[in-house]
């Protein structure tokens, strides 16, 4: 009869302190990398890179063994833990992809996301058949390494992304929201070719008939989800909105409940369950009735524990120094990078876009991030490649995520320079908004347009303001929204500008009511000067001493002091 295995006291000790270790040093780096400029990916990653063979174990090898043993307990411990941070970072990434706002934006985000990924991959497939065997796990064959390696290189995150929009401002811009969808096209489209790699190395001893039954049921299971699931679950999370369960703790339930469920799924097909916790967090977000700011609680944490602790324990298995190989580290970063800024850029120039757009789409699809480390965590289980490969592709993904927000503030501020504050109509000022929702505060501003500015009715105005608030809300924190539109034959770009007293629920992130309502309308010819406008609207209403003075000023002085914090942060946003 075999011995029972229980954990004893030394177990749980270790286990703790490794997990107070690796939290507390990966939240300080995380945050000090923030600080720099840097995303927390790098600093929780320099976490385990210190505390793992590559420094501590050189250093001091007898407290790093002490601190981390290879004990088959302690090792199962955390990595338990550390899967528990990819499933759940899988699952609110998912939060991030609204399929309907694909279809709503048509060819433009479809052509982004497909090319995006077509290119690196086509690129991808050129160089790294040629790769020397040494690079390649022991259960790969040429064409799963490559292709995996390809796939690898195509996919973006779209969690830094979202990142580097919304502290640039320019997240709720229609450029941004293509951007968004056009990742999503990217993630769906890069997953589905991954699935396949999966088939082809996980049931390789099945043979092609179990391969495509495989990929034929892992289809068939998220076409299910993303269509009548999504329905499903969005009529589960309005019922629980009506109620008296505390939120968001109960959406937390539910939503990893779901995960969990859709995890065991693909996981029962053949397919890892990192695939699952992504299919459902995109049948929750795909749910109005989860506000935002749930959202944003059950983000902040996830990424405060389980994240962190994931990154971290990657340089706990691996000597970063010994297994670093200058040639794979250059060809995939440069495929990597390279490839999927030039796929981007080429959809987004052929979908009619300026060039100044074009540009920063392209810049957009740089980084790797999360998304390339845990498709190389999964590869180097699997075998597909050896360690060098994966401290390449760990390399691509910090580097592409430090370099993104940069470059994309170098690029916006190279669109256009507007007079934002000679564009604030004058006439389209009001002092006190009476409407008690956006719903109701739309109509009011839309009238307040000047006469003959625009050749559409007063319906007709409304009617897009409206449908491109449903489409991605444009609240954003501090008490601020700028609901916009882009209308045909728009003589020039205005600004009509609200205050609220008593506050407007407007679901915002902060859960802040909006107090200040800034409607942009501007020409579907111009492509390129929405994100100036938001900018500066931005820029201005960040200032604690502009925010008080708009909202004390009286109405006849509104305009002066509203038009003049305009200007002031238009120069200082091309600065």
């Amino acid at each position: 009869m075999e011995s029972a295995h229980y954990l004893s006291e030394e177990h749980i000790l270790i286990f703790l302190l490794q997990l107070c270790l690796l939290l507390g040093v990966a939240k300080v780096l995380g945050e000090l990398g923030r600080k720099w400029g840097c995303p927390p990916l790098a600093g929780e990653i320099l976490t385990g890179i210190l505390l793992g063979p590559t420094i501590l174990g050189r250093a001091l090898p007898e407290l790093q063994l002490h601190l981390f043993p290879p004990d088959v307990t302690h090792q199962t411990m955390l990595d338990t833990v550390s899967w528990l941070g990819v499933l759940f970072l899988l699952l609110i990434t998912g939060f991030e992809v609204n399929v309907s706002s694909v279809w709503k934006q048509g060819r433009a985000a479809m052509t982004i996301g497909i090319i995006g990924v077509i290119v690196p991959m086509a690129v991808g497939c050129a160089v790294f058949w040629w790769l020397p065997e040494r690079y390649y796990g022991s259960a790969a064959t040429q064409l799963t390494f490559t292709l995996f390696m390809a796939t690898a290189a195509s996919i973006s995150a779209i969690t830094v992304i979202a990142r580097v929009l919304h502290d640039l401002d320019v997240l709720r811009s229609d450029v941004g929201l293509t951007t968004l969808s056009g990742f999503i096209v990217n993630d769906l489209f890069g997953w589905l070719i991954f699935t396949v790699v999966l088939g082809l190395s996980t049931q390789g001893g099945g043979g092609f008939e179990k391969t495509v039954m495989v990929f034929v049921l892992i289809v068939s299971f998220g076409a299910f989800c993303l269509t009548i699931g999504s329905k499903l679950v969005g009529y589960v999370m309005t019922w629980l909105n009506k109620t008296n369960l505390p939120q968001p703790a109960t959406t937390l339930a539910v939503v990893s409940c779901l995960g969990l469920a859709c995890g065991a799924v693909t996981q029962a097909i053949g397919i890892h369950a990192i695939l699952g916790f992504f299919i459902a967090g995109i049948m929750a977000g795909s749910s109005p009735a989860v506000s935002e700011r749930s959202r944003e609680i059950i983000s902040q944490m996830i990424h405060a524990v389980f994240v962190p602790i994931f990154f971290a324990s990657i340089g706990l298995k691996i000597d970063f120094l010994s297994n670093l190989d200058a040639l794979v580290v250059v060809a995939f970063t440069l495929v990597a990078v390279g490839g999927k800024m030039g796929g981007a850029w080429l959809a987004a120039v052929l979908s009619k876009f300026s060039a100044a757009d074009a540009l920063a789409i392209g810049i957009a699809f740089i980084p790797g991030g999360a998304m390339e480390i845990i498709l190389g965590m999964l590869a180097l289980e699997l075998k597909l490649i050896s360690e060098d490969t994966f401290v390449a592709i760990v390399f691509a993904a910090i580097l592409s995520s430090v370099i993104v927000g940069p470059l994309y503030a170098w690029a916006i501020r190279r669109q256009p320079g507007l007079d934002i504050g000679g564009i604030l109509s004058k006439a389209g000022l009001l002092a006190s908004i009476q409407g008690q929702d956006r719903w109701d505060v739309i109509p009011e501003l839309c009238q307040r347009l000047p006469h003959g500015l625009a050749p559409q009715s007063q319906e007709e105005i409304q009617q897009a303001v409206r449908e491109r608030e449903e489409l991605m809300g444009t609240g954003l924190e501090g008490g601020v929204a700028v609901p916009h539109a882009r209308l045909p034959g728009l003589q020039k770009p205005v600004i009509l500008f609200g205050r609220s007293q008593h506050g407007i629920e407007w679901d915002c992130r902060d859960g802040v009511p909006v107090k200040f309502v800034f409607l942009i309308l501007t020409s579907e010819e111009q492509t390129d000067v929405q994100i100036p406008i938001l900018s500066a609207i931005a820029m201005a209403m960040t200032n604690d001493d502009i925010r008080t003075s708009i909202e004390t000023t009286s109405a006849s002085d509104l305009h002066k002091t509203l038009s003049r914090a305009l200007r002031d942060a238009s120069k200082k946003r091309r600065s």
